[in-house]
């Protein structure tokens, strides 16, 4: 009965799903464009620096998803073209003279239009942005107390006022109110206790968890970022780095804020680039046997950057025959596939099995959480 139901849905469903990634709506926009232009009248000064904000907006997008050389092998875009791309704007600060006028812009563009420009230009860029990450900032004092609700842990008052943004990884910085003191202490963090930091994120609408360790050191501070949960870590590599004391610790814990919300942007940058000059196709079949297995694994799908689209054929007998359309090598897809928990392996009959990491009857069992969550970091500090 699953299987006729699954297979009913499928039949009235589109036959062609085009992957439409996940994308944060930071991902692709720009604001505090600040415009400033004079021209013949004050309608034509609007007029002309809407369009170079908007154009100013664009090139700091690129800038964000593609390589450092990709902006100066872009075609020039004039004003007409610019404005295909544009979703919405906000405009304010707003000030205007005979001839002047003067604004700050935020500028939101359409995802699928940057990217379809991109690939029909041959050039590689960013097609996902990170699943939203709670963020929970641990505070260091001597040899092994730890702050986290208490309101002397500046690290925490640091990651609520950051004035820097996370484009490409949405970051959650909890409130630190009575009921996040009552779901999750200190202590729960550092002795791994995924099931009570899950809880908390789950408040949150986060989908992982980053702690986030200052420590005090003799000449400033060393800060950790550890991924709690499988997936995350899977995606986010541990890293650390050393702060050296600033003109303030204020200025210090900004400037600390600053650089992680930097290192995972340029991180998940370098990793998640595409080249999508071409495509290659493989079938793959899908064991599932309720609706619900499917639409994890449809989940997880949508989050491979190297992905363009799928097209579901056919269910029968709790299987789903899918055709997939991927860019780069079968290596690379295999390894995406691998950090968001499918198992792609190939079948004799030349196509593949793909099935979510739950239905493997040899999973190993998940982890145990080490009894600190202070892991070595996998990169060096630097």
């Amino acid at each position: 009965m699953k299987i006729l139901i699954l297979a009913l849905l499928i039949a009235l469903s589109p036959t062609r799903f085009v992957q439409a990634a996940p994308v944060d709506s930071k991902m692709f926009s720009a604001g505090g464009i600040q415009v400033d232009v004079t021209a013949e009248n004050a309608s034509k000064a609007r007029e002309q620096a809407l369009q170079e904000g908007q154009k100013h907006a664009l090139m700091a997008v690129m800038s964000r998803i593609t390589p450092d050389y990709i902006v100066e092998q872009l075609p020039e875009l004039v004003p007409d073209d610019i404005i295909n791309f544009v979703q919405d704007m906000s405009v304010s600060n707003e000030k205007t003279s005979p001839v002047r006028y003067m604004a700050t812009l935020e500028v939101r563009f359409n995802g699928d239009a940057v990217r379809d420009l991109l690939k029909s230009n041959g050039l590689p860029f960013v097609r996902t942005s990170g699943k939203p990450l709670l963020i929970l900032p641990l505070y260091r004092r001597g040899s092994s107390s730890r702050l986290l609700w208490e309101e002397d842990n500046a690290w925490l008052r640091a990651w609520s006022n950051r004035t820097v943004e996370s484009y490409m990884i949405p970051l959650i910085v909890p409130m630190g109110d009575l009921q996040d003191s009552q779901m999750l202490t200190a202590e729960q963090v550092v002795k791994g206790d995924l099931p009570a930091v899950l809880s908390l994120a789950k408040r949150y609408e986060a989908e992982g968890v980053l702690v986030v360790e200052m420590t005090r050191t003799g000449s400033g501070f060393n800060v950790s970022v550890n991924a709690m949960d499988e997936t995350t870590a899977s995606e986010i590599k541990n890293f650390s780095f050393s702060v050296p004391m600033g003109k303030n610790t204020a200025t210090t814990y900004a400037n600390a804020v600053r650089s992680v919300v930097e290192r995972l942007e340029r991180k998940w940058k370098e990793d998640q680039m595409v080249q999508f000059n071409d495509t290659t196709s493989l079938v793959v079949m899908v064991p599932v046997s309720d609706i619900v297995q499917w639409q994890t694994v449809k989940d997880r799908l949508s989050r491979v950057p190297i992905i363009g689209s799928y097209t579901l054929q056919a269910a029968r007998a709790g299987v789903l025959q899918l055709t997939i359309f991927y860019a780069e090598t079968l290596d690379r897809l295999q390894n995406e596939l691998k950090k968001r928990k499918l198992l792609l392996s190939p079948l004799p009959s030349g196509v593949f099995k793909l099935q979510a990491f739950e239905r493997l009857a040899d999973a190993s069992a998940p982890a145990k959480p080490a009894d600190s969550m202070v892991a070595p970091a996998d990169e060096p500090a630097e």
